[in-house]
């Protein structure tokens, strides 16, 4: 491979990082923000919970029913939500070990940092890191697209129960 298409491809290398790290912030964020609605959410429930409670020996099954299905949908989506925030590790050690891996760096020394930059020769970005972050990139995705999709029951049955105790 030639100078010139070995610098294009580190530079799309380091690109393709950035993109990655900026998609997993995104999730983060909106994980973050998710987990806030929850935490609304959660305490306009109390009222429903007490209301509930108190109503326990004259409360109609589907009532009933409703109200459980909203405490599993709550608890279903606090966990998606909450393991997109979770700091994820590589799967698997690789060969030599990488220039950007914060796990990586906290043991070594700046001599061993200076080696493997020069023995790497390209800025630290290697495939390991894009194949790693892409991997954890796409856990998160499918985690926040889960805790998006129990939101609805979340939402649907909160309002139901609500409504079930209001008129009934």
């Amino acid at each position: 491979m030639n100078q010139n298409k070995f610098k294009e491809l580190n530079e799309q290398k380091r690109r393709s990082l950035e993109i990655l790290l900026a998609q997993i912030a995104s999730f983060d964020n909106k994980a973050s923000i998710i987990v806030s609605i929850l935490g609304i959410v959660f305490a306009l429930s109390f009222t429903v919970i007490e209301t509930v409670s108190t109503k326990v020996g004259d409360m109609k099954i589907y009532i009933f029913i409703s109200f459980v299905l909203f405490l599993i949908s709550i608890i279903s989506f606090l966990i998606c939500a909450v393991l997109v925030l979770k700091p994820r590790k590589r799967e698997k050690t690789p060969e030599h070990k990488s220039l950007t891996y914060y796990i990586d760096l906290e043991n070594m020394s700046e001599e061993e940092y200076s080696k493997l930059f020069e023995l790497n020769d390209d800025g630290g970005t290697s495939f390991e890191q894009l194949n790693e972050n892409a991997k954890i990139c796409h856990k998160k995705h499918k985690l926040l697209m889960g805790s998006i999709v129990c939101m609805i029951p979340l939402v649907i049955f909160f309002l139901l129960t609500t409504i079930l105790i209001i008129w009934f």
